[in-house]
C-alpha cells in the first residue's frame, strides 16, 4: 500500500504514527542490527533483511516533483513495481523545497519505522549527510550522489559516459544536411542545477561532441531549479537564437521547456534520464538514458534480502545502466552517423574509449582523443 503525504502536512501525520498503511510492523525500531541486515536469521513469515511481514519504504522525491516526466516518475514506476512484486508498503513525500530535505528526512527517521528511506536527486545530497549523522540505525539509498556518506548506499552512474554518445550525434549531426541543423557549428547543454555530477554531463556531452568535431562551440546554461519549464524554455531559445541546433537538456521537469524551445525555434534537443523521445518526437533526437529503475528496485530487494550495504555504488555503459536511446524518436539520423554512433559505443564497452570527467581535462583529454573509423 502507497501513501502520500504533504510536505506541509508530515510532521502532524508522523506525529499519528502513520497508522494508515496496511499491514502488520514488527518493533525493529529501523536499526539495520535489530532489522537483521547484516545477515540474521529470517523468522517465519517475515522479510528476511527486515524482520517484518512487511518491509516499509520512505521516499523523498526531488523537488521537481512527480510528473516531470523523467527521475522522479521513474523511481514512483520502480517503487509500484516493487509494492507488487515484493509486497512492500512505502510513503512518499514531494518536498517544495531543497529547504524542505532535512527536516522531512528527520521525520521520517524518527519514526523508526522505515527500513530504507530513498532521496531521489543529487540536491539531497547535503540533507542526507546530516539525517545520516543525526540517525546512524537509519538506512538511506541516495540516488545520484557523487559521494560516499557513512551508513548510506550512494548510487551514482557515469554522467560522462551517459551524455557522451549524445555529443556525438550533435557533434556530427551539426555538420550534416539534418534538416533541423544549421551551418553555425553551435551545440548546447542546459543543467537544472550547478552540481557536480551535472557539470560531469556537460562534459561528457561537449567531449563526445568534440571527440567527432573538434571546433563545435557548446554553449552551457543553468536553470536554476528542476521544476521551472518556463525558465528551460527561455535559455533554450536564446541558445538556439546564438546559433545552437542541437541541445542536451540535463534540468528534470526544467527540461520539458527546452523541448518547447526546440519546436518554436525548428531545432534539436535530447531527452535525459528516461526515454523523453515522444514527448516531441519530431524535435527530440534521442535520449541519454539510465536505469534508476533497476538501481531503486535493487536497494528494496537488497533490504528484503538481508544484503544491503552502504557505500558508493558507480555504473555505466560497460553495465548497461548508462547510453543513449533513439527509439520513439521520429527524427531520421543520417546511416553515416549510426554506423559511428554504434562504432563508438562499442569501442565505450570494450574499454578502449573512457570520457574524461572534468572541465580541467576537457581540453587534453580532446587533443588525445579523435574518432576515426
Amino acid at each position: 500500500m502507497k501513501k502520500r503525504i504533504a510536505a506541509a502536512a508530515m510532521a502532524v501525520i508522523m506525529a499519528l504514527s502513520m497508522t494508515g498503511c496496511a499491514g502488520k510492523t514488527a518493533d525493529t525500531k529501523g536499526s539495520p542490527e535489530a532489522a537483521g541486515a547484516q545477515g540474521g536469521t529470517e523468522a517465519a513469515g517475515t522479510q528476511g533483511g527486515t524482520g517484518k511481514e512487511t518491509a516499509k519504504i520512505g521516499v523523498i522525491f526531488g523537488t521537481g516533483g512527480l510528473g516531470d516526466k523523467n527521475f522522479n516518475d521513474m523511481a514512483y514506476a520502480v517503487i509500484m513495481k516493487a509494492q507488487e512484486d515484493l509486497g512492500i508498503e512505502f510513503d512518499y513525500v514531494e518536498p517544495n523545497a531543497i529547504s524542505d530535505f532535512v527536516p522531512l528526512g528527520r521525520q521520517f527517521s524518527e519514526t523508526e519505522e522505515y527500513d530504507l528511506l530513498i532521496a531521489v536527486g543529487s540536491d539531497q545530497q547535503e540533507a542526507v549527510k546530516e539525517i545520516a549523522e543525526e540517525f546512524p540505525d537509519q538506512r538511506i539509498a541516495l540516488v545520484d550522489g557523487t559521494e560516499e556518506i557513512t551508513g548510506v548506499s550512494t548510487l551514482q552512474t557515469e554522467w560522462c559516459e551517459q551524455t557522451f554518445l549524445a555529443g556525438v550525434i550533435a557533434g556530427l549531426g551539426t555538420k550534416s544536411s539534418m534538416d533541423k541543423a544549421n551551418a553555425d557549428n553551435v551545440i548546447g547543454v542546459i543543467i537544472g542545477a550547478d552540481q557536480p555530477n551535472l557539470r560531469e554531463g556537460i562534459v561528457g556531452f561537449t567531449a563526445g561532441a568534440k571527440y567527432v568535431n573538434p571546433d563545435v562551440e557548446v554553449l552551457e546554461g543553468v536553470v536554476g531549479a528542476f521544476n521551472d519549464p518556463g525558465k528551460g524554455k527561455e535559455i533554450g531559445l536564446s541558445m538556439y537564437n546564438k546559433g545552437a541546433d542541437f541541445i542536451q537538456c540535463i534540468a528534470g521537469a526544467s527540461g520539458l521547456g527546452v523541448f518547447g524551445a526546440a519546436k518554436e525555434a525548428g531545432r534539436y534537443a535530447f531527452g535525459v534520464g528516461s526515454n523523453q523521445n515522444a514527448e516531441d518526437p519530431d524535435y527530440i533526437v534521442a535520449s541519454s538514458v539510465r536505469s534508476v529503475e533497476n538501481m531503486v528496485y535493487n536497494e528494496v530487494k537488497k533490504v528484503i534480502d538481508g544484503t544491503w550495504e552502504p557505500g558508493l555504488h558507480m555504473s555505466g555503459i560497460r553495465e548497461g545502466v548508462v547510453g543513449c536511446d533513439t527509439e520513439g524518436s521520429n527524427v531520421a539520423i543520417p546511416e553515416e552517423i549510426q554506423t559511428a554512433l554504434k562504432d563508438i559505443r562499442e569501442k565505450m564497452v570494450a574499454g578502449e574509449l573512457v570520457p574524461c570527467k572534468t572541465a580541467d581535462e576537457l581540453n587534453a583529454w580532446v587533443a588525445e582523443n579523435q574518432y576515426t573509423k
